[in-house]
């Protein structure tokens, strides 16, 4: 039972973890893209602004990072080789395909700081720190388990 709280809450901590990064790095490119001066409090009022309502974005992050940690853990114990990449990996992917499904229901990409390369790009490096931050939570160390 303890296993299994301790992965929910890490499931939790890294979907905010992505989402966090993820929200300010899509603000950035928002911002940028009109080419328009912008102070630093500007900057902080308007990336605030989106991490408190794209709680939407939240949700969608929370279930394909659901499923990417579900399917690294098959690859993990068929590649445990692969273990220390596994959560980051899945992380990243499970976010990319996340926007690539919603290119392909909408025929944009509703994340607008995702329609760049660079932008794109830093959305799944945000999945793939909540992959780490998931990695983190849920390995316990080899010392605690020989009791």
């Amino acid at each position: 039972m303890m296993r299994f709280v301790r992965w929910v809450v890490a499931l939790v901590v890294a979907a905010l973890g992505t989402y966090v990064v993820a929200v300010v790095a899509n603000a950035q490119f928002v911002m940028n893209a009109h080419n328009v001066p912008i102070t630093f409090g500007e900057r902080l009022n308007m990336t605030a602004f989106d991490v408190s309502n794209m709680v939407l974005y939240l949700a969608i992050i929370l279930v394909a990072l659901l499923l990417g940690f579900l399917i690294a853990m098959a690859v993990k114990r068929v590649l445990p080789g692969l273990s220390r990449f596994a959560f980051p990996v899945a992380g990243a992917a499970a976010i990319g395909a996340t926007l690539g499904l919603m290119y392909l229901q909408f025929q944009t990409v509703p994340i607008s700081g995702a329609r760049s390369t660079l932008g794109f790009l830093s959305q799944v490096t945000a999945g793939g720190i909540g992959g780490w931050i998931f990695g983190k939570i849920v390995q316990t160390p080899r010392a605690s388990k020989a009791v």
